[in-house]
């Protein structure tokens, strides 16, 4: 379900039709503007604090 505020990605697909999908969030973009109920319920989703996560050294970066 979509709501006023989302962001959409739209998808071409082969047969000329749109698909329209809920654009993922990035924690790490929107860490700074959560308040702290929103960061609680975000880390509950995921079931563990990315900001408390230590690197391994090899992640993928995109571009």
């Amino acid at each position: 379900m979509f709501k006023k505020g989302d962001n959409v990605v739209l998808i071409l697909k082969p047969n000329g039709n749109l698909e329209m999908k809920k654009e993922k969030t990035n924690f790490w973009d929107e860490v700074s503007k959560m308040s702290a109920k929103e960061k609680r319920l975000q880390i509950e989703d995921l079931g563990y604090d990315p900001l408390e996560q230590r690197s391994k050294g090899r992640e993928r970066i995109e571009d």
